[in-house]
């Protein structure tokens, strides 16, 4: 735990320490204060003595190089600048001698011991950017000359102040800054090409560790992480949310779902206490859906957590990441809930005990003493600085793969000792399997991390403790669906919508999902049953602007009437909603899992039906599932499925078994052995790019919002005034925060499409000045161009997927 303020800890008694690092710092307190934070940040989960004075060594040696009068002089100028109106009559510029990365890295790499000279100098050179190639860090022919002058200057103007901060003669360092020691370091970098996960993870670990204590030393007062909440919150919450449904339900209590949810919630407890923490590492809960995983995955979280603070006396923290930002709300939302329950009603928890990291979240963060503003508010917020962060993949597997990138790499450290669930773990595309798992066992081994894997369809991605031993007890005796496989013959969309619309006019009584996998497709199929049912029919996909996504989601769940409802696959995975029927266009296995999930979802008296179809795109067209997924995925499931017409529950975790161990057997892992090759040779950038969730070949090219309402139109109002105001008195950190807060507003009204769609209304968009973003309103004159119902309205959409 840090310490809540330590403005004061390293400020010179003696006023004899004249050189800054900052205008309000002096160098001595600032690398002493910056050295503290990270050792304290160390010290809280580490006991190895030796790496943390490597640490104390980086951060001491970090800004060595802002002792140059060069730099002196720039902050002197730029000070005295904010303060007068001088500049206009001396305009100075200031060469890159003024600059303090390089010969500080030097500093980090003479004093440091072999083994960790390349790992400090890459730290040092780079703490205030992102590491590229590490080989071309080293490329400095042309670098000698400023290294000489600077050099020069501390020894004849700045040398006694800069050896009684560092406690030692400088006169070997001196020396060792000529042009044959540079090329010396040279050949060392270059004669690098084996560097192995451990090494590169523990550079990303030390990196973590400075860029954190850089920029804590500097904000009004560091955040006191609150303690980790207990696992018996989770319990008492789950036994009153089941006596609330059952007192509004009480038939309910027969039903076989119910009757499970509670045996698999003892399962957990009773596994969770012959865990061996000093040798597991990796644990799963695979349960079929609507079983209850979010609560079970939050107990065990918060039972392992306490575990380790028992058996160990660290603190952890928990990161719950999941794939969509859509059902990140829906999480977090039940955690507060989780909380308050226990502590009273409790209705404003502070960000130092449960924070909600994604693309959409507004900036904000506060302890129990602290509102934070600006720019620190904006860096613990980034920084992670809580004790249970939820948070999706992306940012999660960013802040693991996306090694040397500062932007991400300052909070990798919040990983030692914590325990991450990886919820609907099967999302991750196989091609990523042996990076993920290496990286994740050397997370383990080396981090102490414990991981929970969550998941009806669980991939076979690392070995696990399974916290549901007799999870196959639970797929075959549950009996809530019936899936009816028509794959085996070929249907045209046109044929589809028939099909549908004549069960529709057959089952008034009964609600529909109907999943395809385009927008086009999907949308195609809505227009149609819009015109020809009287049915309220709701449309689902991304070309609906997010805030309008929920809302939609929220009224099917709270609907009072049969709905029909046509989506694409974000239903798929956390949407809580139940209906009646299904029809799901083909996909992979794991897919249709997701879809079924959504059927009879809470073990009502009649059995739901989902009803799988092969889609073509007309007569002579490509199956709607070749425009989005992985041939091999789907020729698997065919062959899984090919003799089966009727399946029932109880038959899909076989199913599943067979579809995992096939799609390992086939699955092509280049892309993991190209990221092991990059890391070996250190080209982090080709590493980090390598490595992307979000599949570049389906990722669309034009962002626009559409301007919904009176909200969007208030916030690009401000967005606007701001910016003026930026124009006209200067730019602040205040204004730069509400400029990120605005646009993270407006992301609820984002949406992304293809090339060709985006040409088509491209003539109707908008554009703020200044900004690169674009907007649709929702009519232009009298012709409708965009509805929350159906979304742009184009007859010339090309294929889309979600």
């Amino acid at each position: 735990m840090y310490m809540k303020s330590m403005k004061n800890m390293s400020t010179s008694s003696d006023g004899s320490f004249s050189l800054r690092s900052h205008p309000h710092q002096t160098l001595k307190e600032h690398l002493e204060g910056v050295t503290q934070i990270a050792l304290q940040i160390y010290d809280s989960n580490n006991t190895n003595q030796s790496l943390r004075e490597i640490v104390r060594k980086i951060c001491m040696a970090h800004d060595f190089a802002k002792s140059t009068s060069f730099f002196q002089d720039y902050l002197n100028y730029h000070e005295l600048k904010e303060k007068t109106d001088f500049e206009k009559t001396d305009k100075r510029i200031f060469g890159n001698e003024k600059n303090h990365a390089l010969l500080s890295a030097f500093f980090a790499y003479w004093w440091l011991p072999i083994e960790y000279k390349f790992i400090g100098f890459l730290i040092v050179k780079r703490h205030h950017g992102s590491v590229i190639d590490a080989r071309d860090e080293v490329n400095l022919q042309n670098d000698y000359f400023n290294l000489k002058k600077q050099v020069d200057d501390i020894k004849n103007n700045h040398r006694n102040e800069v050896e009684k901060i560092y406690g030692f003669d400088l006169n070997d360092f001196f020396d060792f800054i000529n042009e044959k020691n540079i090329r010396l370091l040279r050949k060392h970098f270059r004669d690098l090409d084996d560097v192995d996960i451990s090494k590169i993870m523990e550079f990303n670990y030390l990196y973590s560790l400075l860029l954190t204590a850089d920029k804590l030393q500097l904000i009004k007062e560091i955040p006191n992480i609150s303690d980790q909440k207990p696992a018996f919150y989770v319990e008492n919450y789950k036994n009153d949310l089941r006596d609330e449904i059952l007192k509004k339900n009480p038939l309910l209590v027969g039903s076989e779902i119910f009757k499970m949810r509670d045996m698999m919630f003892r399962d957990v407890k009773k596994e969770l206490e012959n865990t061996d923490l000093k040798k597991e590492s990796f644990f799963s809960i695979n349960i079929p859906t609507g079983a209850g995983k979010t609560f079970l995955a939050y107990y065990s979280a918060l039972y392992i957590a306490e575990k380790i603070k028992n058996d160990f006396h660290h603190d952890s923290r928990i990161i719950y990441a999941l794939p969509y930002m859509s059902i990140i709300d829906q999480n977090y939302a039940e955690l507060e809930k989780i909380i308050s329950y226990n502590e009273n009603g409790v209705n404003n928890l502070k960000s130092t005990e449960i924070l909600k990291h994604h693309s959409f979240s507004e900036i904000k963060y506060e302890s129990e003493d602290v509102v934070y503003k600006n720019y620190d508010a904006r860096f613990c917020f980034e920084n992670w600085q809580s004790r249970m962060i939820t948070t999706t993949f992306v940012q999660l597997f960013n802040t693991i793969f996306k090694i040397g990138k500062n932007s991400t790499s300052h909070r990798f450290h919040i990983l030692k000792n914590s325990v991450i669930i990886l919820d609907e773990v099967q999302i991750i595309e196989e091609k990523y399997f042996p990076i993920i798992k290496s990286f994740m066992a050397t997370l383990a081994n080396d981090y102490g991390v414990k991981f929970i894997l969550v998941t009806a369809t669980m991939p076979i991605l690392i070995e696990t403790h399974e916290l549901i031993p007799n999870k196959k007890y639970y797929f075959q005796n549950l009996n809530r669906i019936k899936i009816y496989n028509n794959t085996h013959e070929e249907v045209t969309i046109d044929d589809f919508k028939n099909i549908v619309l004549n069960d529709i006019s057959k089952n008034d009584d009964k609600s529909f999902l109907i999943v395809l996998n385009t927008i086009k497709s999907a949308k195609d199929v809505f227009l149609y049953l819009r015109e020809k049912t009287h049915r309220k029919c709701i449309y689902l996909s991304t070309e609906i602007y997010p805030k309008a996504r929920l809302e939609k989601i929220n009224f099917i769940k709270n609907a009072s009437e049969k709905t029909i409802v046509i989506s694409t696959q974000l239903i798929e995975a956390g949407v809580d909603i139940d209906m009646d029927i299904i029809y799901r266009d083909f996909s992979p296995l794991d897919s249709i899992n997701q879809t079924s999930g959504r059927a009879n979802r809470n073990g009502g008296n009649e059995i739901g039906l989902v009803k799988i179809y092969r889609l073509k795109d007309g007569p002579d067209g490509a199956y709607f599932h070749s425009y989005i997924y992985p041939t091999f995925l789907t020729e698997i499931t065919r062959m899984v499925l090919e003799d089966k017409y009727e399946i029932s529950e109880n038959e899909i975790f076989d199913l599943n078994e067979s579809y995992s161990k096939e799609v390992i057997k086939k699955a092509s892992f280049d892309i993991s052995d190209d990221i092991f090759n990059y890391m070996k040779k250190l080209d982090l950038k080709k590493m980090r790019d390598s490595f992307e969730l979000i599949n570049s070949d389906y990722r669309f090219k034009e962002d626009i919002f559409i301007a919904a309402d009176d909200e969007f139109n208030r916030n690009i109002n401000e967005l606007i005034l701001v910016k003026k105001q930026i124009k006209k008195n200067g730019n602040s950190i205040e204004k730069n925060t509400a400029i990120k807060n605005l646009v993270r507003s407006l992301n609820q009204y984002k949406i992304s499409l293809n090339k060709k769609t985006y040409d088509s209304i491209k003539d109707s968009l908008y554009e703020i000045e200044d900004f690169d973003l674009k907007y649709l309103p929702l009519k232009v004159g009298s012709l409708c161009v965009y509805s929350e119902e159906e979304g742009i309205i184009s007859n010339n959409q090309s294929i889309e997927i979600f």
